[in-house]
């Protein structure tokens, strides 16, 4: 484990690393279309709300909740030569978001559809690749967490990852792995585990701790236990969050906070927003959990997710939770 994070501007630094985009939000569907028909009652379906355009991606959302709750933070992501990417640009700039590296080619869009019922439907343009040593070059070591690597590194993207978690290390900071996301393409186990050598804390969804470990974590747990020594956070959703802090040690449920549900894109990151916030401020990983829930149920509120998160909000949801 590298040495816990002291107070001060330096040690306070953040980079957060990996998938930033362009989020085109479609709301409230009442229905999807159907499929092969087309120009008919069947195929095109209304919504009552405009798109919006957001600023997305699993690592800018998180820098935009820790910027929020902080004051600033740094990002590792590609923003293209293009309009979109100039909407990123002037968005997260606004947020108290540095951006490093240079913009090339065209930006990474999400289109995600969400239906009253809970289901949604994604469509996802992946942009040109990071180039990670570009990205080491120009960052001046401090934090450093990694999410939806898989996304933006070329495979194999395991000696990258490491690379970043060596560089903090050495600089006396944390280095923190979110393994989403899921689906396609998601990391799997053995990758978890080599980038894990170099990592602090390893963050991650039910589902995504599922289809790594084959199983749900509490059953499968041993078998990551075998590889990795350090904290775990399991994130639950509405449910909160799973503080594993150590093989041997007892699990601890820490739980969330109720709140109607307007938009659920991007609560996981921003959970990781809050948790980060207080746990590299010197806060104990539990209340740090509790923090990180606390941002989650304000994004998950509000129609801008992540975008929508202030200090404010999580503090008095704390306050009053």
């Amino acid at each position: 484990m590298s040495p816990a994070a002291e107070t001060g501007s330096d040690l306070s630094r953040l980079l957060c690393v990996g998938s930033t985009v362009v989020d085109v939000s479609i709301q409230g569907l009442q229905r999807f279309p159907v499929p092969d028909e087309e120009f008919t009652q069947a195929s095109d379906v209304a919504h009552e709300q405009p798109a919006h355009l957001l600023l997305g991606g699993t690592a800018a959302n998180t820098a935009m909740v820790y910027a929020g709750l902080t004051g600033a933070c740094q990002l590792g992501g590609v923003l293209g030569a293009d309009p979109f990417g100039d909407f990123l640009a002037g968005g997260l700039a606004d947020r108290g978001v540095e951006v490093l590296g240079e913009r090339a080619g065209s930006t990474a869009t999400h289109t995600i559809a969400l239906g009253v019922d809970g289901r949604r439907q994604a469509y996802w343009y992946p942009g040109p690749p990071l180039d990670h040593e570009a990205l080491l070059a120009a960052w001046t070591p401090g934090h450093v967490y990694l999410s939806g690597i898989n996304l933006c590194f070329p495979r194999p993207l395991t000696d990258a990852a490491c690379a970043f978690g060596r560089a903090a290390r050495a600089a006396g900071a944390r280095a923190i792995l979110d393994i989403g996301q899921g689906g396609p393409g998601a990391l799997d186990l053995d990758e978890i585990a080599a980038i894990a050598t170099e990592m602090d804390l390893l963050i991650g969804s039910s589902a995504e701790f599922a289809a790594a470990l084959g199983c749900g974590y509490e059953e499968g747990r041993d078998r990551l236990r075998e590889r990795f020594g350090g904290p775990v956070v399991v994130k639950q959703g509405a449910g909160g969050s799973l503080l594993d802090p150590g093989p041997g040690e007892a699990l601890r449920y820490v739980p969330g906070f109720a709140v109607d549900a307007i938009n659920p894109i991007g609560a996981g990151d921003s959970f990781a927003g809050g948790l980060l916030s207080a746990w590299l401020a010197g806060a104990d990983l539990e209340s740090a959990c509790r923090r990180g829930n606390a941002a989650g149920a304000v994004s998950v509120r509000s129609p801008g997710g992540p975008q929508d998160v202030t200090k404010a909000a999580v503090d008095r949801l704390e306050r009053e939770g």
